[in-house]
């Protein structure tokens, strides 16, 4: 079944009669586009693709499943989804109300009034349902972006020394991740050492890396649309005792996560097994954020999935990160981050890098 389809199921369900999406993940995940100008109308019998002159051809060539329209005679997107939606005998339009700006709902409002007014519905998320669960093409692009990820810690690990910036560090990832294939970066590439790695978004800095620091990198690749998203902590040169203790801490807890992800699976349940371990080990304190979430055609997509406040229930399909960390101030933390998939036993690793702490020679 075609997304096209499945989308048609998702407005059956809802008992919505014609759908505007404008949000452009959401357009690039049931039309395949992949520029940055287009909205999609649906109704029961009609797949509208709207674009303007500059995507043309390449939508023709990307969508062939939607009739597509081309703006023309200086009419917007909003005069021009009035009449189509108009000639469609549309009534209500569902639009979505968590994306459009109050000022984007009003214009829109605007255009759809008059003699013959068609109501605006701003429903809750239309697509979202959809992305979440990951079709089989999906997954492998998923591989692909993760296996680009690994492939450039598992360079770094060559290249890492004392001496270095922390911006050197970030732009050395970002540049192997893109000779990969990369389309860019998932997300601004965090490289956090000392006790910068206290921060758990520590943007790369000019600060020097020196000899016993925890070195902090967050990065991903963004391939085809999609984002991988892999952390790890190493250490530059011999650790000590309690940079030992506060690691193996980080791999327990995720393992104790592992032990119940699976479809059925609580979030807020997974969330709590991990955090449970940091807090009996005396580090409660030092983690306060969630323990993962989703990833898709953003880097943090849908519903809070792995956090205290999580009301999901995991699914066979979804991918997720896991991502527990210790943060003391003016010391330095630990994160610890894999992206996985959801299966009906259990959970399938992304990302395959070394989970053990590395000691980088020097």
């Amino acid at each position: 079944m075609n997304r096209i389809q499945l989308f048609r199921e998702r407005m059956a369900a809802v008992g919505a009669s014609a759908v505007l999406i404008q949000r452009p993940e959401d357009v690039g995940y049931l039309s395949g586009f992949t520029g940055s100008s287009a909205v999609l109308l649906f109704t029961p019998e009609h797949a509208l693709f709207i674009t303007d002159s500059r995507y043309a051809v390449q939508a023709s060539a990307e969508c062939p499943d939607f009739e597509h329209v081309v703006l023309s005679g200086g009419a917007g997107y909003d005069q021009t989804v009035a009449a189509r939606a108009r000639a469609l005998g549309v009534k209500k339009l569902c639009v979505e109300g968590d994306y459009l700006t109050l000022s984007r709902f009003q214009a829109l409002k605007e255009h759809l009034g008059g003699a013959d007014p068609i109501a605006l519905d701003p429903a809750a998320d239309m697509v979202m349902p959809l992305r979440m669960i990951k079709d089989e093409d999906e997954i492998a692009v998923f591989r692909e972006a993760c296996l680009m990820a690994d492939r450039a810690f598992e360079h770094i690990l060559t290249w890492i020394r004392p001496g270095l910036t922390e911006r050197e560090v970030a732009l050395e990832l970002e540049f192997h991740m893109r000779r990969a294939g990369a389309e860019r970066e998932a997300f601004d590439t965090i490289v956090a050492s000392g006790v910068r790695s206290a921060l758990p978004h520590g943007r790369a800095s000019d600060k020097l890396l020196e000899a016993g620091d925890f070195v902090t990198m967050d990065f991903g690749a963004k391939h085809r649309g999609y984002h991988s998203d892999l952390t790890r902590t190493l250490v530059l040169g011999p650790a000590s005792e309690l940079q030992k203790q506060v690691y193996q801490t980080v791999i327990d807890a995720r393992d104790a996560a592992f032990a119940l992800i699976r479809d059925g699976a609580s979030g807020r349940a997974v969330d709590a097994a991990a955090r449970d371990v940091i807090r009996d080990r005396g580090y409660g304190d030092f983690f306060g954020h969630g323990l993962g979430h989703g990833l898709g055609r953003v880097i943090h997509e849908g519903p809070p999935m792995l956090s205290p406040r999580s009301e999901l229930t995991l699914r066979a399909g979804m991918i997720a990160t896991v991502e527990p960390g210790i943060y003391i101030p003016d010391w330095g933390g630990v994160r610890v981050e894999d992206d996985l998939l959801v299966t009906d036993s259990g959970f399938e690793f992304l990302t395959h890098s070394t989970r053990e702490l590395i000691e980088v020679a020097l």
